[in-house]
C-alpha cells in the first residue's frame, strides 16, 4: 500500500503565513463591501428619483383637479 505524502511546516512560518492570508482576506472583503455599498447607493438614488417623479405627477394631477373648483368658488 502506498503512503500519502505529507509536508511538515514549522509552526512559526505557518502562523505568519496564516496571518498574511487573513490580512489579504480582510482587505478583499472590505473592498467587496465598498463596491456593493456604492451599487446600493446608486440603486437607491435611482429609485428615489422615480418615486419623486411619481409623487410629483400625482400632486400635479390632484392640484389640476382641485384648482378649477377653487376658481369657481372665488368668482
Amino acid at each position: 500500500m502506498t503512503e500519502i505524502p505529507t509536508v511538515i511546516t514549522p509552526s512559526k512560518d505557518f502562523k505568519r503565513l496564516q496571518e498574511k492570508l487573513n490580512d489579504i482576506d480582510e482587505t478583499v472583503e472590505n473592498t467587496n463591501a465598498e463596491v456593493i455599498q456604492r451599487l446600493g447607493k446608486k440603486a437607491g438614488r435611482d429609485v428615489g428619483i422615480v418615486y419623486g417623479f411619481m409623487i410629483g405627477f400625482i400632486i400635479m394631477m390632484v392640484i389640476g383637479k382641485i384648482l378649477p373648483i377653487f376658481q369657481y368658488y372665488l368668482k
